[in-house]
C-alpha cells in the first residue's frame, strides 16, 4: 500500500469521516480517495478545489494572515472539510474530508484533520 493510501486511510479512521481525497486544486482532479463516493462526489471535490482558488484570490499574495489553511462548509447533514497541503506542483494539493455532521464534532474534526494533514504528503 502506498503511503498515500496509508495517509487517506488513516484519516477515514476518524469519527464521522465518510470519504477522503488529495485533489490538485489546478485541475479539480482526484490524486487518490479513500471512502464512499457517492454520484456528488466527483462535483463536490471540483467545486471545493474551485473555492480554494477562489479564496486564494480574494485573500491576494500579500495577506497578512499568510496563505489560505482551511476551508469548511456545512451543512444539515454533511462537513466538507478542506486543509491546503503544501506541494510545488502548481497551485498545489487539497484534502478534502466528506464528514456525517450527526457523527463529528466540527472543532474536533479540524483539529484531526489538521493533525493528519501534514503526514498525507510525507
Amino acid at each position: 500500500m502506498s503511503s498515500l493510501q496509508e495517509s487517506l486511510r488513516q484519516i477515514m479512521a476518524l469519527e464521522g469521516v465518510r470519504t477522503v481525497a488529495v485533489i490538485d486544486i489546478a485541475t479539480g482532479m482526484i490524486v487518490g480517495s479513500a471512502g464512499e463516493q457517492d454520484s456528488d462526489f466527483l462535483a463536490a471535490a471540483a467545486t471545493m478545489a474551485g473555492e480554494a482558488k477562489m479564496a486564494r484570490a480574494a485573500l491576494g499574495p500579500s495577506c497578512p494572515g499568510g496563505d489560505l489553511d482551511e476551508i469548511s462548509v456545512v451543512t444539515a447533514e454533511r462537513l466538507h472539510m478542506s486543509r491546503i497541503l503544501n506541494s510545488s506542483l502548481g497551485e498545489g494539493l487539497l484534502l478534502f474530508v466528506d464528514l456525517d455532521r450527526t457523527r463529528s464534532n466540527i472543532a474536533l474534526a479540524s483539529l484531526r484533520v489538521g493533525q493528519a494533514a501534514p503526514g498525507v504528503l510525507a
